[in-house]
């Protein structure tokens, strides 16, 4: 079976084609002679078209070579984000773009995120004897966890940095880590999040959007994201008809990124939440077969990395567009408007490729 025979694909390439048209729809107005939206998709197509060229590259690729080179992508996108921080506009209120030339290239989390799912997958296929030993782990690996998670908790992003955390975490839990670093780890997680929104707002003197963000969910007033609800049961089965969303713009922030799902379903409404779910679990089940026949570990632990990877940012989006999670800005992959994660995710489906036709080969 030929690579791109891979059913996964399909599923890519509907996600893909159904964003450039939500983009689109959800970047322009229905009220007003706004021709933005035409702007963002001609942004966006070529995102999809350089994304599919490190896609076709990604899939021909060794993954077993990778291994090699671990540890310098490490490095490298420790690295690259610390430039982000030397080199980011004095009015920027963050530094999660690399920024060459005054021009934004990439955000720096992302191949933060994919550096980090192969070095932990190349770390478990050395170490798997040991991955149960808490004391080996502290020394070997922790510290080379929790050193990027930093870099990108200042840049600041929380909820990448926590979505980051849960996709390694479920990487080791995999692996085989005892019950002992479970239950630290889970402790450490709840105690940091505690200290975050319960006491740095008194000592800083500061309440910043994140517990603004929280707060609002908690106490049932998060006008935002009631809009995105609302705009979900306007949809109805059939939808309101592309580009007619009334929720879109001033009702729904960053509507094309952050709340794509939501400007889905209340256009193309029941259609829509089949073709994203059945797209997505097709992705998850078809992800998990090739972790379930990797023949090496590092393999099995890479592609067990990027299924996580992208099924969980699809459960996190749909979760705060429907209100039964906080907010937390994470585009819905392959949908949502953005060049980094468009590049990366479609980078690390065709890693998911190599790995399934070398299993085939094999």
């Amino acid at each position: 079976m030929s690579r791109f025979s891979d059913i996964i694909l399909p599923a890519i390439i509907i996600l893909l084609s159904l964003g450039l048209i939500m983009v689109y729809s959800a970047s322009s107005s229905p009220f007003s002679n706004n021709i933005s939206g035409l702007t963002i998709f001609i942004k966006q197509f070529k995102w999809v078209l350089i994304g599919f060229l490190f896609l076709f590259i990604c899939s021909f690729m060794n993954h077993k070579k990778l291994r090699d080179f671990a540890n310098l992508l490490y490095l490298v996108s420790i690295i690259l984000a610390l430039v982000a921080f030397a080199t980011k506009n004095p009015n920027a209120s963050t530094a999660r773009w690399l920024t060459l030339f005054g021009t934004n290239i990439f955000q720096t989390s992302e191949f933060i995120k994919l550096s980090l799912i192969i070095f932990t997958a190349s770390f478990i296929a050395k170490n798997k004897r040991k991955i149960h030993d808490f004391d080996f782990m502290i020394k070997r690996f922790y510290p080379f966890l929790l050193l990027p998670l930093i870099v990108i908790l200042l840049q600041p992003d929380l909820s990448t940095t926590l979505i980051i955390g849960v996709i390694i975490f479920a990487m080791l839990f995999t692996a085989g880590i005892d019950k002992k670093q479970i239950k630290v780890l889970s402790g450490l997680l709840i105690a940091s999040l505690i200290f975050k929104f319960l006491f740095m707002p008194g000592l800083s003197g500061k309440n910043n959007y994140q517990n603004i963000r929280l707060q609002s969910y908690l106490n049932g007033n998060a006008i935002q994201q009631d809009n995105a609800v609302d705009s979900i049961i306007d949809g109805g089965v059939f939808g309101v008809g592309l580009g007619d969303s009334m929720w879109k713009g001033d009702h729904v922030p960053e509507a094309q990124t952050d709340f794509i799902y939501s400007v889905v379903i209340s256009e193309i409404g029941l259609f829509g939440l089949l073709i994203v779910t059945i797209c997505f679990f097709i992705i998850f089940i078809r992800g998990i077969n090739v972790v379930k026949d990797s023949r090496d570990l590092f393999g099995m632990f890479l592609a067990m990395g990027i299924t996580f990877n992208i099924f969980f940012y699809y459960l996190v989006h749909v979760g705060y567009n429907i209100g039964i999670l906080p907010t937390t800005g994470l585009p819905l992959p392959f949908v949502s408007y953005g060049g980094s994660h468009t590049l990366f995710n479609l980078s690390q489906v065709g890693l998911l490729l190599s790995i399934s036709n070398r299993i085939n080969n094999e």
